[in-house]
């Protein structure tokens, strides 16, 4: 790898260099719970890498910075950050995983293997996530929590398949982009107003004939008995 100029005694602050370790870390602490298994890995890693950010050692798993080369002077740096972002994701895995990477020395090259091996494919589980969100209903659930399992897809969803966005050195002015983005609120109005329970059937069979259908939150503020105990932020 090219040799990269780093100096973690320059910065005024020098918390905010990827390269200052805390002296509260403990590398032998899970980052995540649940830990890694053969069925959580999107979640997890998703998990991983909002914890690496706060921690300012995201880069050690997605490579956006060089390691020095080892007669650099930052180089016993970098080996003491790189080595505790590897104890750290061995600590996040199950102990089968675990078996498996102990003995790798690159954080980057342990995150690319698990990746390889546990995302089973973007498609297959767009697919699963479709199928179950297609599937759901309230049933003995409250309001708040049927709403939490369909937020909880439709996140995740989100993270596969995020809404385009123009990148002509020209921007458009056809508007696109909102109507995808208001199309995909219906979507999710249809979807909650589906799955409720009998005792809303009015209520669905009102909304679903409006034109257009209005967003989510005004369905479920204005509507459901619940609509204090959700917050606004939660809808379209």
């Amino acid at each position: 790898m090219a040799e990269e100029r780093i100096d973690a005694s320059s910065q005024a602050d020098p918390a905010n260099n990827y390269l200052y370790l805390h002296p509260s870390e403990n590398p032998a602490a899970p980052l995540v719970s649940p830990v890694l298994d053969a069925s959580n890995y999107h979640s997890w890693s998703r998990l991983i890498l909002t914890t690496l950010n706060a921690k300012n050692k995201v880069e050690f798993v997605l490579g956006t910075h060089p390691y020095p080369v080892k007669d650099h002077q930052n180089f016993p740096i970098w080996n003491r950050c790189n080595n505790m972002v590897v104890s750290w994701l061995v600590h996040s895995v199950s102990l089968p995983i675990r078996q498996s990477i102990i003995w790798m020395d690159s954080a980057l090259d342990i995150w690319n293997d698990l990746k390889t091996r546990y995302s089973q494919g973007d498609l297959s589980r767009i697919s699963d996530l479709q199928l179950e969100v297609a599937s759901l209903n309230q049933g003995n659930l409250s309001v708040t929590e049927y709403f939490t399992k369909l937020r909880i897809i439709w996140d995740e969803l989100d993270n596969f398949r995020p809404i385009p966005v123009c990148t002509c050195s020209v921007k458009c002015s056809c508007l696109v982009n909102s109507i995808i983005s208001q199309r995909k609120c219906e979507n999710y109005a249809m979807q909650f107003l589906r799955g409720l329970n009998d005792q809303y059937s009015n209520i669905r069979s009102h909304v679903l004939l409006m034109e257009p259908i209005p967003p989510i939150s005004k369905i479920f503020f204005s509507r459901c008995p619940a609509r204090k105990t959700i917050s606004k932020s939660h809808f379209c």
